[in-house]
């Protein structure tokens, strides 16, 4: 468990506290919150109880329907490798589209084993699926000429020589030319340039179902890892508590919920969207080469999808966000009007999508900026209330990678 130095933000969490003693769910509670109110002393300990249950179950669910995407993924690659014409292609292309729209899902779920080895249960097999924005092109490049994806090491390789980026850029780049610089080997050598295309064609086909494998591979492993009849890690995020070695205490596995869901401020508002626009880590106006999916031109389906794993945890994973999220747990703790505010907000910034006409955003950027700026401030409205008054309520730690971000 992080610890954190107690400062202002620790200061305002005191009195906050006083309202988490509060046993009973306030008049307005969601139909999910039946049964609830009458729960007795640690009334508001069985509502964080339930979220802890339902975010394992939400995390499978997601998890599983990226493995049936990630199958046919590989099954419509394989085709593609072995027969390739123009139908194969747009049925991998298709397949990816279909698969990464369940991962976007996903990156806002990094709990337990997706997780970094540094935070409690991390495996890291979010990298090894999809590690952006830790990604080269280059670095693809480079395997297509040393052909290092036919190797018994592929999978331990680089986590940038493999996942979705890379086989993102094996399906849909077209151009002949390579991101390297003169000082890689494959252009001080003229490896690249000694290709033909229809050789490095060939071998990206392959490098595409050696990638494609990799990620399904890693995509049992993350069910595996969650399954009840396996490494059930759902019932090690539910039995939080005493004799838990990975969250001693209820209040341990719901900042690790926590933390995952700023994947919505650090990757979603700051990464995806303000380094494109220019607002940080740019030197120019813009900058469009900051954008996610710069091959298969989906940056805007990515941060919809986003949006949609957020408001999973935030508000519920049933049908129609139904079940118990985040704002159940801020309604039993007696903050009702928050948890309508962060509903409301999140509403707002999936309502800002259908105000950007372009299909991708680096189109948008370029088009009409001012439209991209109005779902970076719709982003901004929502984690506002995830980094001051929510993590203030229920005494949550902000992850170190945003303490001290005033924006």
């Amino acid at each position: 468990m992080k610890t954190q130095s107690p400062g202002p933000l620790r200061a305002r969490r005191t009195s906050a506290l006083l309202i988490l003693t509060a046993l009973t769910c306030l008049p307005g509670c969601k139909e999910s919150d039946k049964g609830k109110e009458d729960a007795g002393p640690g009334g508001t300990d069985t509502t964080r109880a339930d979220l802890l249950r339902a975010t394992g179950a939400c995390v499978e669910k997601t998890a599983r329907q990226f493995l049936e995407a990630s199958t046919a993924l590989t099954g419509a690659v394989s085709r593609y490798s072995g027969q390739p014409d123009a139908t194969t292609q747009a049925e991998a292309r298709a397949a990816f589209h279909a698969a990464m729209d369940v991962w976007q899902v996903a990156e806002v779920m990094q709990v337990g084993p997706a997780a970094p080895r540094s935070a409690a249960g991390g495996a890291e097999l979010r990298d090894n699926v999809y590690s952006w924005p830790l990604v080269s092109r280059c670095a693809v490049e480079e395997q297509v000429v040393s052909k290092s994806y036919e190797t018994a090491g592929f999978p331990t390789s680089l986590v940038s020589r493999r996942g979705l980026y890379a086989l993102e850029y094996l399906l849909f780049h077209e151009g002949e030319e390579t991101a390297c610089q003169s000082t890689s080997p494959i252009v001080a050598q003229g490896t690249w340039a000694a290709l033909s295309p229809t050789e490095r064609a060939t071998r990206k086909r392959a490098y595409a179902l050696a990638v494609a494998q990799d990620v399904n591979q890693r995509a049992t492993q993350l069910v595996k890892a969650w399954a009840a009849d396996q490494d059930n890690f759902a019932n090690t995020l539910a039995s939080a508590g005493s004799g838990n070695t990975v969250f001693p205490t209820s209040q341990a596995a719901l900042n690790a919920v926590s933390d995952a869901m700023f994947y919505f401020e650090r990757e979603g508002k700051d990464l995806k969207l303000a380094r494109p626009l220019g607002m940080r880590e740019c030197s120019t106006e813009s900058c469009p080469e900051h954008f996610e999916s710069q091959f298969a031109n989906r940056s805007k389906a990515n941060l919809r999808a986003n949006v949609r794993g957020f408001r999973l945890l935030a508000e519920g994973c049933g049908e129609g966000y139904t079940g118990t999220g985040f704002d159940d747990v801020l309604v039993a703790a007696g903050a009702e009007a928050l948890a309508q505010k962060l509903r409301e907000r999140i509403v707002a910034a999936e309502a800002t999508f259908a105000t950007i006409e372009e299909e991708d955003l680096k189109q948008a950027l370029a088009q009409d900026k001012p439209s991209v700026r109005a779902l970076h401030d719709a982003f901004k409205g929502v984690t506002d209330v995830l980094k001051t008054e929510l993590v203030t309520v229920l005494d949550l730690e902000l992850p170190q990678s945003v303490e001290g971000d005033n924006d």
